[in-house]
């Protein structure tokens, strides 16, 4: 995905979802709203940013489905500091998805086309 905010790869479609991010061991989880996806990755909405570069899990279900997503993600770029003329510029990471399994693939692109 390496991109930055204005040179996206793939278009964005809205998502509202919690989003949990982990080290994958026990109490090493936080959780995020996310706001918009496409199949390489996702826009995270929050104020707690963690640095480009970093890898964790991450997992959500797809709205509307039971397809529970759990992959590897790293952050690919941040928005520290919004356009405060701008209500849609919001403070997050966008991030990008490592390794999603065919079916994970699949599930999502079947949800971003009837998003």
């Amino acid at each position: 995905m390496n991109q930055t905010r204005n040179g996206r790869q793939a278009s964005r479609h809205p998502l509202e979802a919690e989003i949990e991010l982990g080290d994958g061991f026990m109490g090493g989880e936080l959780s995020f709203d996310s706001h918009n996806a496409s199949e390489g990755g996702l826009f995270l909405i929050s104020e707690l940013l963690l640095e480009v570069g970093e890898t964790f899990w991450i997992s959500f279900t797809l709205p509307g489905t039971q397809m529970a997503i759990r992959t590897r993600g790293k952050v690919a770029w941040v928005n520290r500091n919004p356009d405060e003329n701008d209500p849609t510029d919001r403070p997050g990471m966008g991030i990008q998805f490592l390794d999603l399994s065919e079916a994970e693939k699949e599930a999502l692109a079947v949800f971003l086309q009837e998003g």
